[in-house]
């Protein structure tokens, strides 16, 4: 049933028996002068205590041999080198360097001409299965604009892996697909091939169609092998599936479906299909759409984390519909376009968090975030004007938001957290989702007064400069926090822990790193007050020489990523792990605390730092499942507040009993956390001062 692929029925609810996640894990690279020694080695270590063997071919290894990372020495193989990827695992070290050295010793009597020895260091070991995963996004990465990008599975006994491969490529030389590639899991002799394939003529559409029709005949006539060794059948394969298992075979498959399925409604035409051109005929275009995604080969990667998967529409499905829709546009087809624009309006553009996550899983690093920006610029182009004056009288715009807050706090206190949430829902229908909304968690404005809190007058050789956030300058803390103090207060608390001294830019008000310009597509509003913040940093920080430090994530990865100073920019994990930890002392709490990994900070490598500091802080610290980004996405929380409800939709039952409360470190981003989870969250930076005494007193 489960390997039906939905042409008898589906599976709406598995339980898996998972094997178990060994804590010893060593990788070896082994490359071979050719595909049969390769093959043959295969065979060898089968008995041996390997828990994976991946193969690759000369062609695949050349076309990762120029990515970051990658040893030296795959740039000098030839077209004929294969490499073999062999993985070990055990419960102990002392195991584990048996195993390898069983592997090994079994290699004895082979040549390998280049390898990278068994390791257990975590960077080598992602870089080595770096090339296995890189493989098909290579690839695509290349292809022609337009093309697709095909990956099929076949799966030859293992005794005929060697002839199975060399007659594969040959397969590619006579049909001309110089750019494919051949890799897979050796030791089941499951194999995939990539390559690319434009359908825009019908040239092209025929010698596809004659190269899958000599695979077909390859790998189930020739070798008595699996035309699908572990993907779906799907419509490409299903003319073939007769070929392979026979008249008899096929025909009580046609019976059963029969049987099970009477008018095919069940994702009709796969696996059983009547039409001996399906694969050939219905052909999904790939037209050039725009630079920044022209590249995506839909493989959904990126899907996992995104954070508006579930309410709309992930990377993948995005930049299908915007493909349709320029496709739609150039085609004429006007009144098309126009329906399919509204529906991506929302589905969209307005729902995208816009944090790039997707291209950090994206094979190809596409940000599909940058498109949606993009094309926010023209749905924002009438509050332009609006805009420039925040951006050049910052100082009063973010005195009428801490006003505002402060009239909600009032309002909540004379009418009750209920009334005003109705209120807010109630003002949102009437202007169509136009006005925000209002969350009990939502802080009360900040008492900030740049003067009163800061001063220029640091002196030692130990300083720091703090740089505040807009929004922690604005926002004081929620009314359920379980610290009262603002989080510049704290943070002040902590760097005089440390013994550092504070120094602030000049005209502190008026600073902000441009992101809430940014995310509307306003790029030169955004520019222009990133080059702003940047002069004032530079000046503070005497040129670079302190440290930057700003107390929320976003706002530092922004600016690490615009300014083009020499300075040192840090958020808060970064600046307590490499600056304050040696000046403080640490007495962890006994007590369970949730931790909120920002997106912008799993998008600066900080995700193991963050909890580390955080273990460092409390007994026990639980990050939740399937949550990559909460879906804030700056003020998407109090605009498009269904973003960041789908987004944390599985964190309140991730919450342990007796767990009462959690941290990040964007403050914006706690809102929505807190509200969802039932416990309030606040910055590390608050569990850190808690814990935290001068190493030295």
């Amino acid at each position: 049933m489960i390997g039906s692929e939905g042409t008898l029925g589906f599976i709406a609810d598995i339980t898996y028996n998972t094997v178990k996640e060994h804590k010893y894990k060593a990788s070896t690279l082994l490359v071979f002068s050719d595909i049969e020694t390769a093959s043959t080695a295969v065979a060898t270590i089968a008995n041996t205590p390997v828990a994976a063997v991946e193969m690759m071919d000369g062609r695949a290894l050349r076309s990762v041999a120029d990515k970051p990372g990658m040893p030296e020495f795959i740039k000098q193989l030839d077209l004929e080198a294969t490499a073999l990827l062999v993985e070990v695992h055990a419960s102990c070290k002392h195991t584990l360097d048996s195993h390898t050295d069983t592997v090994m010793a079994a290699l004895n009597d082979y040549t390998i001409i280049e390898s990278v020895p068994f390791t257990l260091d975590p960077a080598t070991v992602a870089t080595l299965w770096g090339i296995r995963k890189g493989m098909f996004p290579a690839v695509g990465a290349v292809r022609e604009v337009g093309t697709t990008v095909i990956i099929e599975d076949v799966a030859f006994p293992v005794e005929s892996l060697a002839a199975g491969v060399r007659d594969l490529q040959q397969l590619f030389d006579k049909y001309h697909y110089d750019e494919a590639i051949i890799f897979g899991h050796a030791l089941e002799g499951n194999l995939h091939f990539v390559f690319t394939q434009g359908f825009d003529s019908q040239e092209e559409i025929d010698r596809y169609g004659g190269f899958m029709d000599d695979v077909a005949d390859l790998v189930a006539v020739k070798y008595q092998g699996s035309l699908k060794a572990e993907h779906g059948t799907g419509r490409n394969m299903a003319p073939y599936v007769e070929l392979e298992w026979g008249q008899e075979g096929y025909a009580l498959m046609q019976q059963i479906k029969a049987l099970f399925d009477p008018e095919g409604l069940l994702n009709p035409g796969v696996i059983i299909n009547d039409n001996p051109h399906s694969h050939i005929e219905n052909l999904k275009p790939m037209p050039a759409a725009d630079d920044i995604v022209n590249r995506c080969i839909e493989c959904g990667f990126c899907e996992p984390v995104c954070p508006s998967r579930t309410l709309t529409l992930s990377p993948r499905q995005r930049i299908v519909l915007f493909r349709e829709l320029q496709r739609r546009k150039a085609a004429g087809e006007i009144v098309e376009a126009t329906e399919l624009e509204q529906v991506f309006e929302y589905q969209g553009i307005d729902t995208c968090a816009a944090t790039g996550l997707c291209a950090d899983r994206c094979p190809v690093g596409i940000n599909t975030g940058d498109l949606i920006k993009k094309l926010r610029e023209p749905k924002y182009k009438k509050f332009r004007p609006i805009a420039k004056w925040t951006a050049n009288h910052f100082t009063a715009t973010t005195a009428i938001a801490r006003f505002g807050l402060k009239s909600g706090a009032v309002a909540t206190n004379i009418l009750g957290q209920k009334r005003v949430v109705k209120l807010a829902e109630g003002m949102r229908k009437i202007t169509n989702n136009t006005t925000p909304s209002w969350l009990p968690e939502t802080p009360n404005g900040a008492k900030f007064n740049a003067d009163q809190c800061f001063g220029n007058a640091a002196s030692g050789d130990k300083k720091v400069v703090y740089l505040p956030s807009c929004a922690s300058r604005n926002m004081s803390t929620q009314a359920s926090a379980y610290d009262k103090r603002p989080l510049t207060e704290v943070t002040m608390s902590l760097i005089a822990k440390a013994g550092f001294s504070l120094v602030t830019p000049e005209s502190l008000s008026e600073q902000c790193c441009g992101m809430p310009y940014d995310s509307k597509g306003m790029t030169d509003i955004a520019k222009q007050k990133s080059e702003q913040l940047e002069l004032a940093l530079w000046e503070a920080s005497e040129h670079g020489k302190y440290p930057v430090l700003m107390d929320t994530s976003p706002c530092a990865k922004r600016s690490i990523e615009q300014f083009t100073k020499p300075m040192i920019v840090v958020e808060p994990v970064k600046f307590v792990s490499d600056y304050l930890l040696s000046e403080l002392t640490l007495s962890p709490v006994n007590e369970t605390v949730m931790l909120h990994v920002t997106c912008s900070s799993r998008r600066m490598g900080l995700e193991s730092a963050m909890l580390s500091l955080a273990k460092a802080c409390a007994s026990d610290v639980i990050i939740p499942e399937h949550i990559q980004c909460c879906g804030w996405a700056g003020d998407k929380g109090f605009t498009t507040p269904e973003l960041n409800e789908a987004a944390v939709a599985p964190l309140k039952a991730q919450v342990p009993q007796g767990c009462t409360r959690g941290f990040s470190n964007s403050i914006t981003c706690e809102i929505g956390l807190s509200h969802h989870s039932g416990i309030p969250y606040q910055s590390i930076l608050y569990l850190v001062d808690e814990v935290a005494s001068p190493a030295h007193s």
